[in-house]
């Protein structure tokens, strides 16, 4: 699902421009997410994982803490979501793979220069052509793929709210924790330092959070300060 956000948040900010160079761009990403969306185990984890969300959800109907209308709006966009996933017929790749034209370009894109005017002439043309043409045959792609991103945003969305954000110190820029025995499916970490990132590894027993500063030119280093930094486990 993070795969699926992060690839559709790049489609659709080349998708809105007009530079034909931008354009390229998003078809090379149509083509990524495709090869997600030919994943037949994706669409049963999804609904499984969505019955699941219903489960914990309906458990706070009785709840006066909870705000009643915004649970059953939740509820009923996970059943929508549910429903379209499961009308839409066949592999919602299938628009791309059986193009003759978008396998031409595919095929071209990882040989350099590949998609030059002298190699595919048509694709060129497609490229001249005005942007609402080009940018309405990429939506027609896309668009059987629509119902991944709407279940994709919302499972997300749910995940993230779940969670309560605290504020911790890595110590010497290492950072863990027991996670108590709880079952957490998302880990989530701001730091207000732009240059830092953090590497992460997790099993049952422990939570380990290291913090390394990036360096283009050179290899990453261990950021031996404390880092002040949040952190949110979600689990619902």
């Amino acid at each position: 699902m993070l795969r699926l956000e992060y690839l559709f948040a790049r489609f659709n900010h080349f998708l809105r421009s007009d530079d034909p160079e931008l354009h390229h761009n998003a078809l090379a990403t149509l083509f990524d997410l495709g090869d997600i969306g030919s994943r037949g185990d994706i669409k049963s984890l999804l609904l499984k994982e969505f019955e699941r969300q219903k489960y914990a959800l309906n458990g706070l109907k009785s709840s006066q803490k909870v705000d009643q209308e915004a649970l059953s709006q939740t509820l009923s966009e996970i059943e929508l979501a549910a429903i379209n996933i499961n009308q839409s017929l066949g592999k919602p790749n299938m628009a791309i793979t059986e193009s003759e034209w978008l396998n031409a370009i595919r095929t071209r894109l990882n040989i350099p220069g590949g998609t030059s005017p002298i190699d595919l002439p048509s694709y060129h043309a497609w490229k001249n052509s005005p942007s609402n043409q080009r940018r309405e045959l990429l939506e027609s792609y896309v668009a059987p793929l629509l119902p991944w991103h709407e279940a994709c945003q919302i499972f997300l969305r749910l995940v993230r709210q779940s969670g309560e954000a605290k504020e911790v110190v890595a110590h010497q820029g290492a950072f863990q924790q027991a996670p108590s025995g709880k079952v957490y499916q998302l880990m989530r970490i701001a730091v207000e330092d732009d240059t830092l990132f953090s590497e992460i590894s997790a099993n049952k027993y422990l939570l380990s959070v290291r913090f390394l500063k990036s360096d283009r030119d050179k290899k990453a280093q261990l950021v031996n300060t404390d880092v002040p930094f949040r952190l949110t486990l979600c689990q619902l």
